[in-house]
């Protein structure tokens, strides 16, 4: 059997087990996966089977891999998936092991059955013979991974050397495991677990090489350890949006305290300067931001120290002065993006100091050797200039604001109420009570010719990603709290669940 047609009948079968599994409530199986995974992803299949539309379609879904397969005993599998001896009731899994080795993990409801499935397979060539290792089984797949199960659980580790002594003895490391030692030991993973979702997701920076760790350290105190921390989400399928939620989680009392200081850093959005961006912006982000803590927890960081060592700030400039000078709104937006493709931006923050703009202006020479003039354009004001784009940067300190902008007709217009702004915007959470919020909408960005443009190159497959790409609406994102944050992918259709939706244009492209 050649590759491509071995890859074909196991994609097949995998499928048809996804979608037409049995049951079993014994959650022992998940006792396989290694405290140490640096990832664990979940998977509520009858759930998303169910939200997808695809069980009404089941019998044309069958008929349709049945012709694929081309042979009848693997057909029975698939039209009666129950005789594979495998459910999705249960949650499905795939995880990363220590060596970053990617392992599916099912329920088994019938070892028997899981067997007799196993050999229809070898007959066909997807697979070898299955093999006795004492209190489980194992199988390999030619050229892709090897398989091992028992009477509750399925594991396939994705691995090219199926043969090798480490790979059978990390199979039955994993098989041999009991909950104690597992991940179901773990309280952030714990906690996932009670959270209901069509999609679960398990990070840990534990893995996470030191050099990796460091460079994501930016703020954080010297004996805070970033790979104490886990992140944890949650996705669920609804109605006219995805709904996705996701926190930081850890047992170290360092980094409980760093987050703890990491809140005071900032407040609850005000919503100041909503009125100053054109409700046609394509992006937009907004915190709130005191200055004085933000600084007093990067001056804790020996990133951040060595930042100010190493920069060549322009003499008798006071950093502290300028960082501390923010005390409440901060909010930036792409506003636009010429058919040349440069984009606009727009900005403002509250500020408590005029000496605020020096904070750019500090960097002079670092403008100087790229190429780039920095003028004074007014009292606390400056402008750049440089080849790279068709308008200059103004920026600077009027009243009790900063701004900053690379668009003429913007600066013309800086700190007055446009006609038509964000506050009429349709977004949900836009007024909130957040943290920090973010807003991508998708339907203005299709709106620019640039956009439309592009799509008309690349033909049919450029009008197949637009009309994928026609039924979102707007992202959100917001923090609840210094931990939490919430994203909701919005779409225009909001009487459908979403799912389905992109079930149904996924057809409508492919066919």
């Amino acid at each position: 059997m050649n590759k491509s047609k071995f890859f074909l009948n196991l994609s097949v079968l995998l499928v048809a087990v996804l979608l037409l599994g049995s049951c079993s409530k014994d959650k022992e199986y998940t006792r396989v996966i290694p405290s140490n995974a640096s990832l664990v992803v979940s998977f509520d299949v009858q759930s998303m089977i169910k939200k997808s539309g695809l069980a009404n379609n089941k019998e044309s879904i069958v008929k349709n891999m049945t012709s694929v397969l081309g042979n009848e005993k693997l057909a029975k599998i698939v039209q009666n998936p129950s005789e594979a001896g495998l459910s999705l009731e249960e949650k499905a899994y795939i995880f990363l092991t220590a060596n970053e080795e990617p392992v599916a993990l099912f329920k088994v409801s019938d070892q028997d059955k899981l067997e007799d499935a196993f050999k229809l397979m070898q007959q066909n060539g997807i697979c070898d013979a299955v093999e006795r290792n004492g209190d489980f089984s194992s199988v390999a797949l030619g050229g892709y991974g090897i398989c091992a199960f028992d009477a509750s659980t399925l594991i396939v580790l994705r691995t090219s050397n199926v043969h090798s002594i480490p790979v059978k003895e990390q199979v039955t490391k994993m098989m041999d495991q009991s909950e104690k030692i597992s991940i179901m030991s773990n309280k952030g993973f714990q906690k996932l677990m009670e959270k209901k979702s069509d999609i679960g997701f398990y990070g840990s920076f534990a893995s996470m090489p030191q050099f990796t760790s460091a460079s994501m350290m930016m703020g954080f105190p010297e004996d805070v350890d970033m790979r104490e921390m886990m992140m944890l989400a949650q996705i669920n399928f609804e109605d006219g949006k995805i709904a996705i939620e996701g926190e930081y989680y850890t047992e170290n009392e360092s980094l409980k305290e760093y987050f703890k200081k990491q809140a005071e850093m900032g407040g609850k959005i005000n919503h100041t300067f909503l009125k100053r961006f054109p409700v046609s912006s394509l992006a937009y982000l907004s915190t709130n931001v005191k200055g004085d803590k933000l600084y007093e927890m990067l001056a804790k960081s020996p990133e951040f120290k060595g930042l100010v060592k190493d920069s060549r700030l322009t003499p008798g400039f006071d950093l502290k002065k300028s960082v501390t000078s923010l005390k409440g709104d901060v909010a930036i937006a792409l506003t636009n993006i010429s058919e040349s493709g440069t984009p606009s931006i727009l900005a403002y923050a509250d500020v408590k100091d005029p000496s605020a703009a020096g904070i750019v202006y500090a960097f002079k020479k670092d403008f100087d050797e790229a190429g780039m003039t920095i003028a004074s354009s007014g009292k606390n004001e400056y402008v750049v200039k440089t080849k790279m784009f068709p308008s200059p940067i103004h920026f600077g300190v009027r009243a009790d604001y900063f701004y900053l902008t690379n668009d003429d007709n913007l600066y013309k217009n800086i700190g007055k109420d446009v006609t038509n702004s964000l506050a009429n915007a349709k977004y949900d959470y836009l007024k909130g009570n957040a943290n920090g919020y973010f807003v991508l909408d998708m339907e203005n960005i299709l709106k620019l010719p640039l956009v439309n443009n592009a799509f008309s190159r690349f033909g049919s497959q450029g009008v197949m990603a637009q009309t994928m790409l026609s039924g979102f609406s707007y992202a959100e994102a917001y923090n609840l709290n210094n931990q939490k944050s919430v994203c909701n992918i919005y779409f225009k259709d909001k009487n459908q669940n979403v799912l389905k939706q992109l079930i149904a244009g996924l057809r409508q492209v492919i066919g």
